[in-house]
């Protein structure tokens, strides 16, 4: 077919063809070899990485060394991807050149056996069968040609540098990362621990602190920025959110001395009502907590922004989900599970609902699956268990206690239990799921339905000093349920009957945190008690911040870790 096509070409043209397919050729047969000799990242991964490696296999306490491994394997990662793609690029543009050199060469040594005469430019118009000529010539090699070039320089340029706000340059992420090596108890990925559940088994624990006198202080550092999410720890690294109107940021700080590492602000495509300058609602733009596997850190904030950040600071993937309708501001937190992120977005009003909950990609923000609820806006999180054999999220809203199949999002049963402004997290314990909120009821809900299970699966309910924010905590026995007036119960998980109740002085917003059998639950004046859980109320210590605590613990390496109104502390037995 290129011999007939090339048949139709004058000597000229072929003469044209067979210099420019040349030159071409030999432009290209440059830049590869000078892309061979250049790029060489082979030698620098077998040798000197795989010693690092091994040498942090022996020693895998090293951070240092593990970070220095990490960003080398990213560098590596990056050119031996990237030249792959190059010499790729360079194959195909050389591959289709020289075939065009050749049979134009092959053309213009039949042309020179018989030489016709050369139509000049001017008499085109005279000859249409010139014109064609001329026509398929640019429409079958030169703009194929054209457009083959233009690929290929996209990758032969370089890529651009991403800066964090240190001003720090760093390279292009690669694909999968570096596998970040981490001890069980130094992980606290997001909100109320690796469960969801509040609970942790530690005890080295202190159980007593003052921050004005620095008893069990290990350090304390200002927040720049507003904001009541709470602390998510990974490895050495631990992240918190602050936000207002101007800015959303995600900041890193070394969990061993306080140090700030980086900060990163977000950027997306939202576009925010300037309404929202002026009121933030009563939870601030900055409500929600992160999550992280380690690799990644994924952010959601009040304006409805979500975003995936990388371990060095830098933004992956974006999305905003449209501009916020909720009565007071954005509360719920994502949870992970594997590489899933889920988030329960629950807006609008009992006539206008416009909720939805979504299952997305951690290192892309790609949505793996997205549905819409029935129900209007909320604040709660949800929680991810394992019951009966099968995994459940558990989403809880006005009226719905809902179950979902958290690897399809196909719902497995709901329950009528709840009613109003739904914010605290449903509980699960020994066979059951609680959900409760003011102004509703505290129920307790069999596992095992399937359906609307309201008549058959609602085991005992109660119906008074109810929390409007703050969750539950369980061992599977008794069940500690603080609301915001100051009140805290102590109930039967099998049967509801109260066992006892204390009464303080301030309201609690913070989740109740169990170690052991020691409740610790922070008021919003920054008193945390600290008492057993058991059949009769006992006080064993006392923590006191001086300052509003309305967030969760998170718990590494025997610490605690806390966010105040404006600081930021690591609380720890003297080592």
């Amino acid at each position: 077919m290129l011999d007939n096509l090339l048949a139709l070409f004058d000597r000229k043209t072929t003469i044209y063809l067979v210099a420019a397919s040349g030159v071409f050729s030999l432009v290209v047969i440059i830049g590869l070899c000078f892309d061979g000799l250049w790029y060489r990242p082979m030698p620098v991964f077998d040798v000197p990485l795989l010693e690092m490696r091994e040498t942090l296999r022996k020693n895998p306490q090293d951070q240092a060394l593990r970070e220095e491994i990490r960003h080398l394997d990213q560098v590596v990662r990056q050119d031996f991807i990237t030249t792959r793609k190059r010499l790729l690029v360079g194959g195909y543009l050389l591959f289709f050149s020289l075939l065009i050199f050749v049979l134009s060469l092959r053309r213009w040594t039949v042309l020179q056996q018989k030489l016709p005469e050369p139509l000049l430019l001017s008499q085109l118009a005279e000859h249409p069968q010139a014109q064609m000529n001329l026509f398929r010539t640019l429409a079958f090699f030169c703009i194929p040609l054209a457009l083959l070039s233009l690929y290929g320089l996209s990758y032969l340029k370089h890529h651009p540098q991403i800066v964090n706000e240190a001003g720090l340059q760093a390279p292009q992420p690669p694909g999968p990362p570096l596998e970040i090596l981490v001890p069980d108890n130094q992980k606290w990925p997001q909100l109320r621990g690796p469960k969801g559940s509040g609970v942790v088994d530690d005890p080295n624990l202190p159980v007593s602190w003052d921050v004005e006198k620095a008893e069990n202080l290990v350090w304390k550092v200002e927040i720049p920025g507003k904001g009541h999410s709470s602390p998510v720890i990974w490895g050495d690294r631990l992240y918190i959110t602050t936000g207002d109107f101007e800015s959303r940021k995600v900041l890193c700080y070394q969990r061993s001395d306080g140090n700030l590492v980086w900060s990163c602000a977000l950027r997306t495509n939202a576009q925010l009502d300037e309404e929202l300058k002026e009121d933030e609602g009563d939870t601030g733009l900055a409500a929600p907590t992160a999550v992280t596997d380690g690799h990644y850190i994924v952010a959601f904030f009040g304006t409805n922004e979500i975003a995936g950040i990388d371990r060095e600071g830098r933004q992956i993937w974006s999305r905003w989900f449209g501009p916020p309708d909720s009565d007071f501001g954005i509360a719920s937190s994502p949870i992970l599970s594997g590489s899933t992120v889920y988030l329960q977005l629950d807006q609008g009003s009992k006539e206008k609902k416009h909720s939805m909950l979504y299952a997305l990609d951690i290192a892309s923000g790609k949505p793996r699956w997205e549905i819409p609820r029935e129900v209007p806006c909320s604040w709660s999180t949800p929680i991810l268990v394992e019951s009966n054999g099968r995994s459940e999220l558990i989403t809880a809203a006005d009226p719905w206690a809902i179950s979902y199949d958290p690897v399809s999002g196909k719902e497995i049963w709901r329950a009528k239990v709840l009613s109003g402004a739904v914010a605290p997290m449903p509980a699960s314990c020994n066979g059951f799921f609680f959900t409760a909120t003011e102004y509703s009821q505290l129920a307790a809900i069999k596992t095992g339905g399937q359906g609307d299970i309201t008549e058959t699966h609602v085991a005992w309910t109660m119906e008074s000093d109810l929390p409007d924010v703050a969750g539950m905590v369980t061992d599977g026995k008794l069940l500690i349920l603080p609301n915001g007036t100051g009140k805290v119960r102590c109930f039967d998980v099998l049967t509801g009957k109260r066992i006892w109740t204390q009464e303080y002085d301030n309201g609690f917003w913070s989740n109740p945190t169990l170690n052991g059998d020691l409740v610790y639950m922070t008021d919003m004046e920054g008193t945390t008690f600290i008492f057993k859980l058991a059949d009769k109320y006992e006080e064993v210590g006392q923590g006191k911040f001086g300052e509003p605590v309305l967030t969760s613990f998170a718990v590494a390496d025997s610490r605690f870790y806390v966010r105040g109104e404006k600081y930021l502390y690591c609380l720890g037995k003297p080592q």
